[in-house]
């Protein structure tokens, strides 16, 4: 395909493209794609970072459709990172909750705040277009991070305080007074780590995964990473656990470890059938000991792993079996930053916030494009190492149709997609 046939906002990228480099050059794992500096002292550009959408494959543009779109819909005023995690579309109302960064103000706390898509539209600027919320209850939700739906409900994983206040996976309503409350918060009586992210698997195999109208249904269960990041950011203590994933079955309160062996396990997503399971490793950001503070890693993963979903017999009792993974192999590791939050379509393709914005692979790994973050300043020349410019990164997404919320830190985008397109939660 030509670069004449591409829509407007696309450009095309094939491997073959930057297969050979000049020697001499390195780049870091936290390094975008469009600025890999070579032995010459200049930047090499494969890419341009003024165009959104990126194809690395052609059958990319499938997804993107033929007027692809990405728009700035809320950008914080004073630069903080108020849209970092969850991403929770609730239909009723409209609405996107998410939750920003650790803020530290004095003491760390984030933020959980909502927004509706068409708020620009409604008057409102990108600087004020949504609202803080705090749930209610005895604990709230203390650092909350990642989030689902859970039926007509917002599951978020608390990620907790010090402590007294120990990480657990809250249920809080979507309306005013946003009414919480924790249904686990340990592993056996010990204290998880700090939960990260978390899914929910229907009971039956013949629901797909986009189905939360049975969530309430008995045996089904929820799934969550339990990395280290709050003892890595210094808000929780030494850890107690190994980084894992864990499965509950809220009907019996049964808590299973089901996978192990990350550096740090942080999103994971089902895909539509709900066959297989995928999990992402940061550990290229982590801390290694106690005297270390939180440092960036190339050697270490960000790599994403897959597993086959293998549900219990027919006639098994239920109270005592459950789903368990099998065949754990490696699906994809992120040529740039790490991959963060994890997102299936129900097309099979698989798609995860990494450092320049969203890359997308197919089901067979092979990355065909990416939806890349815009820059505040545009470098104009080759030779721009002393340029400054902001470069954001994209650690968490969530579908609203055939559309893309995309948080950037200090800015949320909406990126539109091909009619066809639609998310597998």
């Amino acid at each position: 395909m030509s670069t004449r046939e591409l829509p407007e906002g696309v450009q095309l990228c094939p491997p073959s493209s930057h297969a050979v480099l000049p020697g001499g050059f390195t780049r870091s794992v936290m390094t975008p794609s469009y600025s890999t500096p070579s032995s010459t002292g200049q930047r090499i550009f494969p890419v341009d970072p003024r165009v959104p959408f990126l194809a690395t494959h052609s059958s990319f543009l499938s997804i993107l459709g033929p007027s692809p779109k990405l728009q700035l819909i809320a950008a914080s005023a004073d630069g903080r990172s108020f849209a970092h995690e969850a991403g929770v579309w609730i239909k009723e109302t409209e609405e996107v909750f998410f939750t920003s960064n650790l803020y530290h103000d004095p003491s760390p706390r984030n933020q959980i705040s909502k927004i509706r898509l068409d708020a620009l539209e409604e008057g409102r600027s990108v600087e004020s277009s949504w609202d803080d919320i705090d749930p209610t209850g005895e604990q709230g939700c203390v650092t909350g991070n990642g989030a689902t739906l859970f039926g007509d409900k917002l599951l978020f994983c608390s990620q907790g305080l010090g402590v007294e206040v120990p990480s657990a996976l809250v249920v809080v309503d979507p309306t005013p007074p946003y009414a919480a409350r924790p249904i686990l918060n340990n592993y056996h009586g010990r204290p998880f780590n700090s939960i990260n992210d978390v899914v929910v698997l229907p009971a039956s195999a013949e629901h797909t995964t986009d189905r939360a109208d049975t969530h309430h249904a008995p045996h089904t269960t929820i799934w969550f990473t339990d990395p280290t990041y709050g003892y890595a950011q210094h808000y929780k203590p030494t850890p107690e656990l190994p980084n894992q994933v864990y499965c509950f079955n809220p009907t019996t309160g049964d808590v299973r470890v089901v996978a192990d062996g990350f550096a740090m396990p942080n999103g994971l997503c089902f895909n539509y059938e709900g066959t297989k399971l995928y999990v992402t490793d940061t550990g290229v950001v982590q801390r290694m000991s106690e005297a270390e503070t939180i440092t960036k890693v190339s050697a270490r993963p960000a790599t994403i792993y897959v597993y086959d979903v293998v549900r219990p017999e027919a006639g098994a009792d239920l109270t005592a079996a459950g789903p368990t993974l099998h065949n754990r192999r490696v699906f994809a590791y992120a040529d740039n930053g790490v991959p963060d939050g994890i997102k299936c379509d129900q097309a099979g393709n698989v798609y995860s916030g990494c450092g320049d914005g969203i890359h997308v692979w197919n089901s067979y790994g092979t990355l065909i494009g990416k939806i890349l973050i815009p820059l505040d300043e545009i470098p104009t020349s080759l030779p721009s190492e002393k340029k400054e410019h902001k470069e954001r990164y994209c650690a968490n997404f969530n579908f609203v149709g055939n559309k893309v919320f995309v948080m950037a830190e200090d800015r949320i985008y909406v990126a539109t997609l091909a009619e066809g397109v639609k998310g597998a939660l």
